[in-house]
């Protein structure tokens, strides 16, 4: 048998004392010295518990934060909306005063639409009556210069008969002009393009030939086989002129002329039997003829 040791002591006070200090031992009988069934210490789950608590206030504070976070971002949202609400109504206020000013503009276009035909249509009417009234004064002025021709040489006619009788007032043309019916006609040697014989009739203080009647072309119609360039240009399509800016009166085209071939003549000559065709003004070279008035 094992022998069981006891403590002997010696007096009751020395017992007392003993047991004194044995209570003022907190740490060897205090709650974190307790054991759970099975053995295991108490304190690590008392840890626990602090741990998860502090954590679950944490986690609460924070979700209180977020609510509050969510909140604040409601009420800014709904002032955005009211605001967005208030402007919406300003802007279909807005959208029905342009509507309103549109609709005006498009009546006022209408309007001016309207004008604008009625202003074309008078325009067109305006265009034809000056091209009526231009065809029918170049008539007239053709008429009228054809019955001043006529008179011309009626006058002319009558100068002759007093010249051949009694002698005559007007000067004789310089030689080698000849004289016809009051004008002194200049029939060149050489041969120029129509620029330049034009430029030659000028210096010469005369003009490129205009031939006004039958009688004129028959004194002008070549006895050599030569032609000359006359004082007729072509000033559109379709559109000749006498080189002091009159229409035409009396013609003589020779058969087909004038024809423009290839777009290009611009220019008329007389041919050696007297007939008029149409040709290149440069780089063409040909005689040509001056004309001046008789100084009587």
């Amino acid at each position: 048998m094992e022998s069981v040791q006891y403590t002997q002591w010696e007096t009751t006070e020395e017992f007392e004392m003993a047991d004194t200090k044995r209570q003022w031992r907190p740490w060897e009988a205090g709650w974190w010295a307790k054991q759970l069934p099975g053995g295991r210490p108490a304190f690590p789950l008392y840890l626990l518990f602090s741990v998860t608590s502090f954590l679950w206030i944490i986690l609460l504070s924070m979700l209180l934060a977020k609510v509050m976070d969510l909140s604040r971002e409601m009420e800014h949202l709904d002032e955005q909306l009211e605001e967005m609400q208030l402007n919406g109504s300003m802007n279909s206020g807005r959208l029905e005063v342009l509507q309103v000013a549109l609709s005006n503009l498009d009546e006022k276009h209408q309007i001016l639409n309207t004008k604008a035909e009625t202003v074309a249509e008078k325009l067109k009417n305006l265009q034809e009556s000056q091209a009526s009234l231009s065809t029918s004064l170049s008539q007239e002025l053709a008429e009228a210069k054809e019955d001043r021709e006529n008179i011309r040489s009626e006058m002319f006619r009558g100068l002759e008969a007093v010249k051949n009788g009694n002698g005559s007032s007007c000067q004789p043309c310089p030689s080698p002009w000849r004289d016809f019916q009051g004008s002194c006609y200049f029939f060149s040697k050489n041969k120029l393009t129509w620029s330049q014989a034009r430029d030659d009739c000028v210096q010469k203080q005369a003009h490129l030939v205009i031939i006004n009647n039958q009688d004129e072309q028959n004194f002008l119609t070549p006895t050599e086989k030569l032609g000359y360039w006359i004082g007729l240009r072509k000033v559109k399509e379709g559109v000749h002129k006498w080189i002091d800016g009159t229409t035409l009166g009396y013609t003589n085209w020779n058969p087909g002329e004038p024809n423009d071939s290839q777009g290009m003549e611009n220019c008329v000559m007389m041919l050696h039997h007297g007939k008029w065709n149409d040709f290149t003004c440069e780089p063409s070279s040909d005689n040509w003829i001056c004309e001046k008035r008789q100084i009587c």
